[in-house]
């Protein structure tokens, strides 16, 4: 009699024991799934700063080339932290812009306006793109 008594608090045990690790391992998921989802929001608001930056001093070519610089920093590095598919297409198209508006600054050309409004289009881009 004590050894079916024993065996079934085991049993109870076991089953508590893994409800539990499930119930960690799902929230563990989901809060890095919800951290993910934060991170790159913060990416596109991040990168609208930096867009509006350079469009500030878009008329300086020093300044406008360290901007640039900035945004490509924070392209490459959040090109290896994102997952998804659509944000990592969104960041490869704004890093090509701001190579070629990078390109048309080291060759002392006049950066048109409409490639600062592309830039922000992109940015924006990837901030719906990390809510879609």
């Amino acid at each position: 009699m004590r050894s079916i008594m024993f065996r079934a608090h085991r049993a109870v045990r076991t089953s508590v024991a893994a409800v539990a690790l499930a119930a960690a391992l799902f929230t563990a998921t989901a809060c890095s799934e919800a951290q993910k989802a934060i991170d790159c929001i913060q990416l596109g608001t991040q990168l609208a700063n930096d867009v509006s930056n350079l469009q500030s001093v878009i008329n300086d070519p020093d300044a406008a080339a360290e901007s640039l610089e900035n945004i490509t920093k924070t392209l490459n590095k959040a090109a290896g932290d994102v997952d998804s598919q659509d944000v990592k297409d969104a960041i490869t198209e704004m890093t090509a812009q701001v190579t070629q508006l990078s390109q048309q600054i080291a060759n002392k050309e006049t950066p048109s306006i409409d490639a600062v409004s592309v830039l922000k289009t992109s940015a924006k881009t990837i901030g719906d793109a990390c809510t879609s």
